[in-house]
């Protein structure tokens, strides 16, 4: 009987329910549809029931398909058009005609008449009406939906191997031991893009990686992007039989069509499969995706090379944080102890992780403590498709734990080998397991485990499971040199592996091996396991404390804050005791570090470190309610004595300070890499952190009371800020906080400045996020001092501008200052001396421009100004004003002399500073030959002091046309002093100052280049981009020599040089100064440190012009054949080109040979760099030297270049030989995660 017959036959048999589930199913498949809704079915059943229609599916533009089914066969047509018309029978069916799309009606009738299909089908108008009988719907099934026929009527008319895109994710998905595929797919966007162009371009295409990385889910992504396409696709999974009759049967016609082979390693007969497919006549066009497990990639990739070249596409690991991202969108798994969990149980691998999430999902956390069974149900398999002996098994366990192995140089490797695997043929298990692709073997010289998941199985199955190597003679053997690897290895163990009677026996084991450690190996064993022994540990920490002398330490004279950006610890039993937090140890450790820090106060950063980094927040804080912070501040404070112990509590501010923080920052080792996460973590508001926050700042007060931490303490309540918070929680903080310090800080009744400006603080703050803010944050009005400070300083709110913020302050002072008297203002000034020894430099500016307008208020004023003023000098001139204003009005309202009179009569604050303002602020008609005689005296006394107040060029001109002996002798003074000179040359840096100081040295630049020369003593950036040197050189051509000088005796100046080198190249005398700079400090100067001057001489500029690059080429060459004779100075010469012009290096050393083919000469010359730098590979480098050896070797021809080409093949087998070791050991370097 045919296929369809059979088919037909098995229909005719079935009862109305099992009709109705076989036709869904068809549907389904035949219209794509997503939510057929089933009336005429008792749910979970095939027995029918009545349902007017029998099914029905809403489209998206929210019409309706209805769906009747008839599997009688006696009176169809009749029965068919009653079931229609029953649709519109608003007893059974209240629906209007318009929301009818479509009505299907499915039968299993072989005698419809051609009449009496058209009456049915022209039953309804405007209602289209299909009918599917019996024979299409048996010929789909054979010929189109085979996988139905087999499910619903157990007809099997394939293999069962070819699979459409959804019978194969369905397929797929049933395997227990397969993560499903029918799921959201993240994070390979990059690879399905590759793939479809590698489809697009390549017959066939090839994607491989490790086992449960995610290839066969990324294939059928791809598939989908292929299936909207002309091709037709089809996904082939092995079951053990032959494919050659369903590629017939399904490869049936010519057309296009897209073959997705999954594991093709599993595929019967590949060869014979992939002849057949590309082989076929032209008409077929076939495209073929492979997806194949590592180890046996190269020989699925070798049978296809036969037909085809292949594209082979790696498939790279997930990150952990990739595979979160998928077990939280297709699991829903959002617990990130849960998230964690899977992630190390994965280890990048997606088919572990979906594993591992779904058996969390199912059974809960205790599921994915202990992973054997996921592990063992995984790769068991693996290991025993593989046939692996026990001495592979042995081999495979020295290679993950001793790994990445290089022959004879890891000893940890020797040793384990030599006591348990002497008789294992090292090179033929190794390449069996390299065969397999268990393990990589870089360069045939270093072995690792291809999958580190397996290598976690493979730790767990050797040392537990069958316990063929003993725990205790592992850390025996590794320790010291390799403990790293021993504890890895452990601790990947008890993380992953962890049953009860797994960690007890892993455990049990590290304390024999402790008990049993040699002498002089406490210390080692101590770091690795003193979470697992804890009592051991502390009591060897207790007597090293013990035996501990105390150290006299003032902590006075100590700055913490400038240490705290070096995290370091150097103490190993202080970052020991920070591991306890989490133990029934901790508050013994807390006890030991109290008393470590007792006599030993100068660890004190080792102490914050340690009890910051470990002791305070982290992940598990919230969850535990911050119960372990509590007892160590508890601690830490009963420690201080209340202030009496001033070590103690030196150390308890800081680490109050820190533990008052909202936003910490720490890394993170990245698992199997080398790598670090930044990890920034915040600290949200609830009850439990409030009452610790409020006991830290309780205690705070009370070191306040006294005197010598009252500043510190101070500091920190001034330091107001929630960082990385929402607004919800930054308001709770703000207010929690307050309410404790107005409360408990805060000397209400008695409130001085301090308090006031605390207390303003968070009243900004508060304004800030919007916080209420009642009458208690205005008390800080009641401070007489902090009232002034507020009005001087300019407060910006969110919204106003910087003018409106001026206009409102000159507002405010307006308003305060408006009824002073002179009184009023003696007073105003002592408080502007308080603060300014207060506020700190970074509030002065500020506070300087209020005061700045109270001056600027009293203009109007001018007899009650100066009587101001005066008292202002009498005070000390506070705020360091900048006086311009002040002296201006002054002069313009008093005259110069009784100006100068003021200004000079007593002694204040910067007072020459004011008095150079008067000779610089005086119109031009006041000038009087008395002020020029004043001027020149200031000047003449001020340059010989110690803060001398060099003139600027306009003013030196100003007075040096009055009086010529002036502006010499000034000059003179700035000439003989570098600190004066460089001050000078300090007001030019615009092109018009240049113009107004070559102006006033228009006589005498020999004095100017006296002064920049000077000036280059004292700082080497007095002039930005070498112009003002150009121009002394275009008039004075001798500071050249004198510059290039200084250059070579300041071999690490980092200013202008490079900017005047280049400049000199563009002037007309280029070539004689570069040949003095060239023989000063090239020739003349130390070989080691030629580099940076020829950087200088002949390094490209960012915008260097076609003139100035041919100079240096003729240069370089003129002097080359010039200097044919002089062997070391050409030699040099290549040298400039090898490290400042690579590009050239090739033409000029074919240059040199011209005149010189002696091969002793040659081999002198440096072919590269004496230095180099990279960042990540040293690789790229080796390769492109070789690269240049080869060109350099191409362009030697004839016999006179025999010995030359011999030394650079030499040379270039070396640099090959050099650049194997070097991969070798940046792969070691990689690779070795312990």
């Amino acid at each position: 009987m045919s296929n369809v017959n059979l088919i037909q036959s098995k229909v005719m048999q079935l009862e109305g329910g099992a009709f109705q589930s076989l036709f869904d199913e068809y549907l389904y498949k035949k219209y794509k549809f997503t939510n057929i809704q089933t009336l005429g079915v008792q749910t979970a059943t095939n027995k029918p029931t009545k349902g007017t229609p029998d099914a029905y599916v809403l489209t998206e533009d929210g019409k309706y398909i209805l769906i009747n089914y008839g599997s009688v066969s006696s009176q169809p047509a009749d029965k068919i058009k009653a079931d229609i018309l029953s649709c519109f029978n608003t007893a059974k069916l209240s629906l209007e005609n318009d929301k009818i799309k479509k009505i299907i009606c499915g039968h299993c009738s072989t005698n419809i008449h051609i009449e009496q299909f058209d009456s049915i089908i022209e039953l309804l108008e405007g209602i289209e009406i299909e009918l599917i009988g019996i024979d299409t719907l048996s010929h789909d099934l054979a010929l189109i939906y085979p996988h139905i026929a087999k499910n619903q009527l157990g007809v099997e008319i394939d293999t069962n191997q070819f699979f459409d895109i959804e019978d194969f994710v369905k397929a797929y998905d049933a395997n227990g031991i397969n993560a499903p595929i029918n799921c959201d797919f993240l994070h390979r966007k990059k690879e399905i893009d590759n793939t479809c162009e590698s489809i697009r371009n390549n017959t066939v295409t090839v994607l491989t990686g490790p086992s449960g990385i995610g290839k066969t889910r990324l294939a059928i992504e791809v598939c989908r992007e292929w299936d909207d396409k002309e091709y037709k696709v089809y996904c082939v999974r092995s079951n053990g039989n032959f494919l050659y009759e369903d590629i017939k049967y399904y490869i049936d016609n010519p057309g296009k069509y897209m073959l997705f082979f999954d594991d093709a390693n599993m595929v019967v007969s590949m060869d014979n499969v992939l002849q057949t497919l590309l082989m076929l006549p032209p008409e077929y066009e076939i495209k073929i995706l492979i997806t194949v497990r590592d180890y046996a990639r190269k020989r699925v990739i070798n049978t296809v090379s036969k037909y085809t070249v292949p594209k082979v596409i790696e498939i790279e690991r997930l990150t952990d944080e990739e595979i979160k991202d998928i077990l939280k969108v297709d699991l829903e798994i959002l617990n990130p102890d849960f998230l964690k969990k899977i992630s190390e149980i994965a280890n990048g691998n997606a088919r572990l992780a979906f594993l591992a999430g779904i058996r969390s999902v199912d059974e809960g956390y205790q599921a994915i403590r202990n992973a054997e069974d996921i592990f063992r149900n995984y790769y068991g398999r693996i290991l025993s498709e593989a046939g692996l002996t026990k001495d592979d098994i042995i081999m495979l366990f020295l290679i993950t734990v001793a790994g990445p192995v290089k022959g004879e140089e890891n000893q940890l490797y020797i040793d384990l080998k030599r006591k348990y695997g002497a008789e294992i043929r090292e090179d033929e298990a190794v390449e069996k397991l390299y065969s397999l692709e268990l393990v990589d073997w870089f360069k045939n010289e270093i072995t690792k485990v291809s999958d580190q998941s397996l290598g976690n199985y493979i730790l767990y199955y050797v040392l537990y499971e069958k316990r063929w190597i003993s725990i205790e003679n592992l850390i025996a053997i590794a320790f010291p040199r390799y403990k790293k690897k021993a504890v890895y290895a452990l601790k990947t163990i008890i993380n992953i592996f962890n049953s009860e009677d797994t960690v007890h026996y892993v455990e049990n084991s590290i304390i024999s091996a402790w008990n049993n450690a040699p002498d002089g190996q406490d210390m080692e064993y101590l770091e690795a396991f003193h979470q697992v022994n804890p009592d051991k540990a502390l009591c060897i920490i207790k007597k090293k404390i013990e035996l501990e002398k105390y150290v006299d330490f003032d902590m006075h004279s100590f700055d913490v804050n400038s240490k705290k950006n070096y995290q370091n610890i150097s103490t190993k039993e202080i970052e020991i005791l920070g591991g306890f937090k989490y133990t029934e140890s901790f508050n013994d450790s807390i006890e030991l570090l109290m008393s470590y820090f007792e006599k030993r106060p100068d660890l004190i950063m080792d102490f914050y470190f340690g009890i910051c980094n470990y002791l305070l927040y982290d992940k598990y804080s919230w969850n535990n309610k911050y119960k372990n912070e509590n007892v160590l501040m508890d601690r830490l404070w009963e420690a201080t004595n209340e202030g009496e112990n001033y070590n103690f509590s030196i150390l308890y501010i800081h680490v109050a300070q820190y533990a008052l923080k909202t936003e910490f920052s720490y890394t993170e080792e990245v698992k199997n890499s080398r790598a670090f996460n930044f990890i920034k973590m915040t600290i949200g508001f609830d009850e439990e952190i409030a009452l610790l926050r409020n006991k830290i700042w309780r205690t705070l007060g009370v070191l306040r009371t006294k005197q010598e931490y009252r500043d510190i303490v101070n500091d920190i309540l001034f330091e107001v800020r929630f960082k990385g918070l929402k607004k919800k929680d930054s308001m709770a903080y703000l207010q929690s906080d307050f309410d404790t310090i107005f409360a408990e800080v805060i000397k209400k009744d008695n409130i001085d400045f301090f308090d006031a400006r605390i207390i303003d603080r968070y009243r900004e703050v508060a304004g800030r996020i919007n916080s209420p803010i009642d009458e208690r944050y205005l008390i800080s009005e009641n401070n007489h001092d902090f009232r002034l400070y507020r009005i001087l300083s300019r407060e910006h709110l969110l919204g106003r501008t910087i003018e409106e913020d001026e206009r409102i302050r000159k507002a405010n002072i307006a308003a305060e200052f408006d009824s002073y008297g002179l009184k009023d203002y003696i007073d105003l000034f002592k408080t502007c001396n308080f603060l300014q020894d207060t506020v700190g430099e970074r509030n002065l500016w500020s506070l300087s421009r209020g005061l700045d307008i109270v001056f600027e208020l009293l203009e109007t004023n001018p007899n009650f100004y100066v009587d101001v003023i005066e008292e202002y000098f009498k005070s000390d001139a506070p705020f360091r004003l900048n006086g311009y204003r002040q002296v201006d009005f002054l002069l313009s309202n008093i005259g110069y002399e009784k100006t100068y009179n003021l200004l000079n009569g007593v002694e204040y604050c910067k007072k020459d500073t004011w008095l150079s303002l008067i000779w610089e602020c005086i119109n031009e008609r006041g000038i009087t030959d008395t002020v020029v005689r004043d001027y020149s005296s200031f000047s003449e006394r001020n340059l010989a002091g110690d803060n001398p107040i060099v003139p600027s060029v306009t003013l030196l001109i100003r007075y040096g046309e009055r009086d010529n002996g002036l502006k010499n002798s000034i000059l003179k003074q700035i000439a003989e002093k570098e600190t004066l000179s460089a001050a000078f040359l300090g007001y030019v840096y615009r092109d018009d100052d240049i113009e107004v100081l070559l102006k006033l040295f228009k006589d005498d630049f020999g004095t100017l280049s006296q002064i920049y020369m000077n000036a280059l003593e004292i700082s080497d950036h007095v002039d930005y981009g070498g112009k003002l040197f150009i121009r002394i050189f275009e008039q004075c051509p001798n500071i050249w020599k004198e510059y290039v000088d200084w250059v070579k005796n300041h071999s690490h100046c980092d200013g202008d040089e490079q900017e005047i080198f280049e400049l000199i190249w563009s002037t007309e005398k280029w070539k004689e100064c570069i040949d003095y700079a060239y023989s000063v400090i090239v020739d003349g100067g130390m070989l080691f440190l030629i580099e940076s001057p020829i950087q200088l001489l002949f390094g490209e500029a960012e915008q260097e012009s076609d003139i100035v690059k041919n100079r240096k080429k003729e240069w370089l060459l003129d002097s080359l054949h010039e200097n044919c004779k002089d062997t070391s100075k050409r030699s040099k010469l290549i040298d400039v080109v090898v490290n400042v012009m690579p590009h050239w290096k090739l033409d000029f050393i074919l240059e040199y040979l011209k005149d010189n083919q002696n091969i002793e000469d040659f081999r002198k010359i440096n072919l590269f760099p004496m230095s180099a730098s990279w960042s990540g590979s040293e690789v790229p480098l080796i390769i492109d030297k070789i690269q240049f050896l080869q060109s350099l070797k191409e362009k030697l021809k004839g016999f006179v270049y025999i010995e030359h080409r011999e030394y650079i093949e030499k040379y270039r087998r070396n640099l090959e030989e050099y650049k194997r070791k070097v991969e070798l050991r940046e792969y070691l370097e990689e690779a070795d995660y312990a």
